[in-house]
């Protein structure tokens, strides 16, 4: 008899229908805009070591300037826990089909996560060669 009662009445339903849509929802906002952190700090460190790469290569450049420049241009477009998670090295090495001398600038670390349980490595790895100028 209890139960017949209370059978037809809806009362409530959408308080419990709108808190689990809720959290999904929040979690997928989440997941948008770490996706969308993450894109941006690889194009950050992305244009940065392009940019340190042509550096590097100019005549009269030390290939190891290259570092400082990619470095001091990550912390310009990204905050100092994210820029200092990135390490970034230079080398002088041979394009192997034609033989010439160029300059490759190489930057790695992670990005912290927005949303921290989700446990996530994301990592960047970017590299740039560019060809080693000479008269």
């Amino acid at each position: 008899m209890r139960t017949a009662r209370f059978r037809g009445d809806d009362a409530g339903a959408a308080v419990v229908e709108f808190v689990m849509i809720a959290v999904l929802l929040l979690m997928l906002l989440f997941a948008v805009l770490q996706v969308a952190v993450y894109f941006y700090a690889r194009n950050v460190a992305s244009s940065s070591v392009a940019d340190a790469a042509r550096y590097a290569a100019a005549e009269g450049v030390a290939p190891r300037a290259g570092v400082g420049r990619a470095e001091r241009l990550i912390h310009q477009g990204l905050d100092a826990a994210d820029a200092d998670a990135i390490d970034c090295s230079a080398a002088l090495s041979r394009d192997v089909p034609s033989g010439l001398a160029t300059v490759t600038v190489r930057c790695r670390g992670r990005v912290r996560l927005l949303f921290t349980p989700l446990g996530l490595p994301l990592s960047v790895d970017v590299t740039s060669r560019a060809l080693r100028e000479h008269r």
